[in-house]
């Protein structure tokens, strides 16, 4: 993005406007109101609609386009580009999470980007986020589009995080046509704000091709009826979980999302719940935590999510809650037994003798590292960026960092595959590899990153549990 625009209050004269972007040599005037965009003025709306037509005493807000079309900085280019190509767009507004302009994207820059082939895929993505139909599209289009990538030999945590991306676009969409929804219905005068979280594997930009939803909100305290204002979030949350299940990001088996009132609370009163549950302790509120931590800001005020996380990071140097923490983790074990063959599925009638690589391999690598960047105190969320933090920390030496980032690359990438697979052959898309169709070299090579992590899990139980144990 540029820097090729003023910013104007809506109340602005548009002669004054003019003038701005002349002396400062501008090409686009961003509209804003309550200190969020609302509109945008180019210099071809300038040129055909206001030239010698219009008293320069109106006002901005009568003249420019309004609803306007945006991206958010966190946003990837190719989503960009996909709206500018499908609306004939030259200029692109870029917004935070607070909706205030921080950039502008013209076409021909954009386009000049090494884009590669993903251009085709670009223009499939770039479906009307305004209907049930265009989201839906956008989550079917994500076969297609990690298969690409894969086949390109793209990383496969580049792959997550795009996938990610595409489901937060999704996110975002269904919780913007709620918040039409729930206007309607004249439960507050004023909204408080808010943000909403998502959560696990779609909080760390880790997801694969089917996540279900788990999500949460918060909202700032205020003096209206605590009723009334905890009916607004239920009828919001109530609606956009739904539309998240429609569109395909099914609904949480489990609950944990914000239409249950243990995951939409004022900020206060979540960090009520946070002292409860690092108080009391209990088996499920363990898990709760641990599911919590791994949260991500993707629509509303963010600093409502800096400041939860920080409560968090707070509580959570407490030797006994890290104890009890790996307590709630020591079920996800490395998918090896005793004699270092796999460990295979046998209770699941449909899955018999398959290896569950999420629970059995991914899963303790992720809840270990996790568990190690909370001791040490490193305020990342993905995988990844925790890894390198602990590095940095001489948590981790040269050779146990390189072997765990090369065994979480490898074992997505496995995953990522199997279900690209699966998907194609219209199967249902599980967390389940069936091991003779590894490559023999594929196999050594998981059963060596099996064992590292089979070690890890050990050290954690050492340096977490002794005292429990």
């Amino acid at each position: 993005m540029n820097n090729d625009y003023v910013i104007v209050e809506h109340t602005q004269t548009i002669g004054a406007a003019i003038r701005t972007i002349q002396s400062k040599k501008k090409s686009s005037i961003l509209v804003i109101k309550d200190n969020k965009l609302c509109g945008i003025l180019t210099e071809q709306d300038i040129v055909r609609r206001i030239t010698f037509s219009t008293k320069e005493e109106v006002t901005v807000a009568e003249l420019m386009n309004n609803p306007v079309t945006i991206v958010y900085e966190e946003d990837l280019l190719f989503h960009a580009v996909g709206k500018m190509r499908k609306n004939k767009f030259r200029h692109l507004p870029v917004i935070n999470i607070n909706s205030y302009p921080v950039g502008i994207i013209d076409m021909h820059t954009a386009l000049t980007a090494e884009l590669g082939t993903i251009i085709d895929q670009i223009d499939r993505l770039a479906y009307d986020e305004k209907d049930l139909e265009g989201l839906k599209q956008i989550k079917q289009q994500q076969v297609l589009l990690a298969e690409m990538l894969i086949e390109q030999n793209v990383p496969s945590e580049d792959i997550s995080y795009i996938l990610s991306f595409l489901n937060n676009v999704i996110y975002r969409r269904a919780i913007r046509d709620a918040e039409e929804k729930v206007k309607d219905k004249n439960i507050l005068t004023t909204v408080p704000a808010y943000c909403v979280l998502t959560m696990g594997s779609g909080g760390r930009m880790e997801s694969f091709l089917h996540p279900d939803q788990d999500n949460g909100i918060i909202y700032e305290d205020n003096d209206q009826d605590p009723n009334k204002v905890d009916s607004y979030f239920f009828e919001l949350a109530n609606i956009f979980t739904k539309t998240l299940d429609v569109v395909g990001i099914p609904l949480c088996k489990g609950d944990l999302m914000a239409s249950n009132i243990l995951w939409r609370k004022s900020i206060s009163d979540w960090k009520k719940q946070i002292d409860f549950w690092t108080t009391d302790m209990a088996e499920q509120h363990l898990r709760y935590i641990d599911m919590l931590y791994d949260f991500r800001s993707i629509f509303g005020k963010r600093e409502l999510a800096d400041e939860l996380r920080e409560h968090i990071l707070q509580k959570l140097q407490n030797k006994n809650v890290l104890k009890f923490l790996y307590k709630s983790e020591e079920a996800a074990t490395s998918g090896l037994n005793f004699f270092g063959g796999f460990i295979l599925e046998k209770d699941d009638k449909n899955n018999l003798g398959m290896l569950n690589l999420k629970h059995t391999a991914s899963l303790p690598l992720v809840e270990s590292i996790r568990l190690y960047s909370i001791k040490h105190q490193i305020d990342k969320v993905s995988t990844m960026e925790r890894l390198e933090g602990l590095h940095a920390k001489g948590v981790f030496n040269n050779h146990d960092f390189d072997f765990f980032k090369n065994a979480f690359k490898f074992l997505s990438n496995i995953l990522l595959k199997n279900q690209v697979k699966r998907a194609r052959e219209g199967k249902q898309i599980l967390n389940f590899i069936d091991p003779k169709t590894l490559l023999i070299r594929e196999k050594q090579v998981l059963k060596m990153y099996l064992k590292k992590i089979k070690d890890l899990k050990k050290s954690a139980r050492g340096d977490f549990g002794e005292e429990y144990f």
